[in-house]
């Protein structure tokens, strides 16, 4: 097991605040509030399926000689200390989707 595999939890959760909110802010009005929910859910759900594939597999679990150096070489750089800020501003740049409460209003 990675770190990645417990996106599809969390995910799932995300989404279920959101199905909630929307319950609530349209009260009676079912449709509506699905159509809200899927609106709101889509581009977050697409973005993390593509950072799964893109990002994700290749960090968490490598399946090239490549990806393995790339991982390693990654894990230097944010270990050493001077280059370990940039390396943070970059995550924090790449990564800023998984910091978005998807149910806020």
């Amino acid at each position: 097991m990675t770190l990645y595999s417990g996106m599809g939890a969390s995910t799932g959760m995300a989404g279920a605040d959101l199905l909630g909110t929307v319950l609530q802010r349209n009260p009676g009005q079912i449709p509506r509030a699905l159509r809200e929910w899927e609106q709101r859910l889509r581009p977050f759900i697409t973005t993390e399926q593509q950072t799964a594939h893109s990002v994700g597999l290749q960090m968490f679990v490598p399946q090239t000689r490549r990806h393995i150096a790339l991982r390693t070489i990654n894990h230097k750089l944010v270990s050493n200390p001077l280059t370990a800020r940039v390396m943070k501003i970059v995550m924090t740049s790449a990564l800023k989707h998984k910091s978005t409460d998807i149910a806020a209003p």
